[in-house]
């Protein structure tokens, strides 16, 4: 019986990392949470009425705990989902991480962070006064969008491609959508520690949140794409939303400081201000990275409806991953189907 423990104890004390990640990747479950859960699965229903719409996962989390959880046929739990612009709000928090570290301030410059040879001989006043935040907050002006020759490799060096672009408007004046201001922000990261993105999330985030399944896409120039590019499970991202949901602490440790969280899950610009509509969850507010939503709600949203829905009100989150050509319709059905319930 002694050889028997002893051989036991022996194989969990070699136990490989990749059986350990395995075991470390699974949040709580709650399957007798008391919430009428068989309701959640009318957004399948939902999304299944549209022809052109896919709902690849959907996975619910209540008070710290897994109460709902399914995969549509073809997809899995370990399958490591295209994240799109989810993407951004990781490489946000790499920025929080970073300010945490007294690396940099968001009211810093960004020509701060990159040698002289790669800005233009005469700086304009827009790019002078381009800041951190102004990339958060996507408020830079910066003209065009380059995420296509970015994400095809055809730009050598994006980030100076992007430091030399014209302006559409002065820095901080008014909110415009382009992926390259978090481009910019993780070249700056990958300047400040010489780690990419992913690396240096690896150890201050990933790896205290037992996420170990992931890959981010690196550019021409060595640094994860920033705003897309992450590819991760159903369950990494809902930690993620978790992990914002408590500001930054883990398992009762903290990680990052509350202040961050304060201001990043704060909107600071309006979509459009010539509209107020409180229905719209499209337009009440952006802030670092990520997005106000009705119900007091802060979202993590990629294309084609991958999402992290972070509800304080209810002491919850709500990931889905799909393939939807419009986003509204799932977040109603989400809305009427589970958020009711919760």
């Amino acid at each position: 019986m002694k050889r028997i423990l002893v051989s036991i104890l022996v194989c969990l004390m070699v136990a490989s990392p990749a059986t350990l990640a395995k075991r470390e990747r699974h949040l709580p479950r709650n399957p007798c949470s008391g919430i009428r859960t068989e309701r959640f699965d009318s957004v399948f229903t939902g999304v299944a009425l549209r022809a052109t719409d896919e709902l690849h996962s959907l996975m619910v989390v209540k008070d710290g705990k897994v109460i709902y959880e399914r995969w549509d046929t073809g997809h899995s739990p370990e399958e490591l989902h295209v994240c799109w612009s989810a993407s951004k709000t990781f490489t946000a928090t790499a920025i929080g991480f970073a300010v945490q570290d007294g690396l940099l301030s968001v009211q810093d410059k960004v020509i701060k962070f990159f040698p002289k040879e790669w800005l233009p001989s005469v700086i304009p006043a827009e790019l002078q006064a381009l800041t951190v935040e102004h990339l958060l907050i996507m408020s830079s002006g910066l003209e065009k969008d380059t995420i296509g020759d970015i994400n095809g490799l055809h730009d050598p060096q994006p980030s100076r491609t992007a430091l030399n672009m014209g302006f559409s408007f002065f820095p901080g004046t008014k909110y415009h959508y382009n992926s390259l201001n978090t481009y910019l922000l993780s070249v700056i990261i990958t300047r400040l520690t010489g780690k990419t993105v992913a690396e240096y999330l690896d150890g201050k985030l990933f790896r205290p949140l037992g996420i170990r399944n992931y890959v981010w896409d690196l550019s021409s120039e060595g640094c994860s794409m920033g705003g897309w590019g992450l590819h991760t499970t159903t369950e990494n991202l809902t930690k993620m939303g978790l992990f914002m949901l408590n500001k930054g602490v883990w398992n009762g440790k903290r990680l990052l400081n509350e202040a961050w969280f304060d201001r990043a899950m704060t909107p600071h610009i309006k979509q459009d201000p010539s509209k107020d509509d409180p229905t719209d969850d499209w337009n009440q507010g952006y802030c670092y990275q990520m997005w106000k939503g009705t119900h007091n709600s802060v979202r993590l949203d990629g294309a084609k409806c991958q999402v992290v829905l972070i509800l304080p009100d209810k002491n919850a989150v709500i990931t889905y991953t799909a393939s939807a050509g419009k986003k509204r319709p799932l977040i109603e059905d989400v809305w009427k189907y589970i958020y009711e319930e919760l």
